[in-house]
């Protein structure tokens, strides 16, 4: 399942859990704004997205299915997760990880570490009105900011996409046997969250590093696969200590890495005021959309429970 931060992969809709926004300085953020017609409704924004998995059933692997339900209001966020289809009531949350990953966040003079897990001491959320919140991150004296939109699709009609499709909307119905051919009834929508930073900088996590190596082999390694152009080498972290680098490839994607600890880390570079760069129009691009309203998710779980229960 991809993510980003908030689905970064926001990572809001994987990476954040079970706890609220409380802490020492709970004055800080506010919720607040109006109400224009997008998804946050009383200052509160409810989605859901399903993983499949692997699941073993009698000695053979099947495709099983989990699911995250998100509340996200002046409490912070609340994360549960339940299996849809497998082979106990709790194969899924039995399968995940207990391992505490960690985000790193780097700049000029700017270094945290704070775990994936949303945790109160390190995030912080403010709604501005019905379809945008700010989201705060802090670790010790460095303090990452950043806006989210939500840019809401509506998925009424919308079945499993042809494996040739240049445009679009992908939803996990694209996981869904060839044979599959139910759309999703009207009212059902689906969430893509894009991100404004107020500062330069990198992220990665635990799992993006890919071994020892200097910053110029990685340079050398990604020349033998992309297009490397406007290369920029730059010294990042609390001390501007770390080693960072980052280029723009043949299809105008920014690549970065980070060197940390004698290990390179495959990174994210985001650019201040520069919100990030996702296809939204369906007419133009085949966009992959996973962050569902109530009305689609009765749908998807219905549909998995007809398709893969065992």
């Amino acid at each position: 399942m991809k993510i980003n931060k908030l689905y970064a992969s926001i990572a809001l809709t994987s990476a954040l859990a079970l706890t609220g926004c409380g802490g020492d300085d709970d004055g800080e953020y506010v919720a607040g704004g109006g109400n224009n017609g997008g998804p946050i409704v009383n200052n509160e924004l409810n989605y859901a997205t399903f993983d499949p998995f692997s699941d073993v059933v009698n000695g053979q692997y099947k495709t099983g299915w989990g699911k995250f339900d998100f509340k996200l209001n002046n409490n912070g966020l609340i994360r549960s997760v339940s299996t849809v289809v497998g082979s106990s009531p709790t194969a899924y949350q039995d399968s995940r990880s207990d391992d505490l990953r960690l985000e790193y966040y780097v700049g000029n003079n700017l270094f945290a570490a704070v775990p994936e897990e949303f945790d109160s001491k390190f995030y912080k959320i403010n709604f501005v009105d019905s379809d945008t919140f700010k989201l705060k991150i802090q670790s010790g004296s460095s303090i990452v900011n950043s806006t989210y939109d939500i840019i809401t699709l509506d998925l009424t009609g919308v079945g499993k996409q042809p494996g040739n499709a240049q445009t679009g909307i992908e939803t996990d119905l694209d996981y869904f046997p060839d044979s599959f051919n139910a759309t999703f009834p009207s009212g059902s929508q689906c969430y893509i969250f894009l991100e404004t930073p107020d500062q330069d900088y990198y992220t990665f996590s635990d799992y993006d590093e890919e071994g020892s190596m200097t910053i110029d082999q990685w340079i050398a390694k990604e020349k033998k696969y992309n297009t490397v152009s406007n290369l920029v080498k730059e010294n990042v972290g609390s001390k501007n200590e770390l080693q960072a680098v980052r280029y723009t490839d043949e299809d105008g994607d920014i690549n970065a890495a980070v060197v940390y600890k004698g290990l390179i880390y495959e990174a994210y570079y985001y650019q201040k005021g520069i919100q990030e760069k996702e296809d939204i129009d369906p007419n133009i691009a085949e966009i992959y959309c996973n962050q569902y309203n109530s009305v689609a998710t009765k749908f998807l779980e219905t549909q998995i429970k007809a398709v893969y229960q065992n």
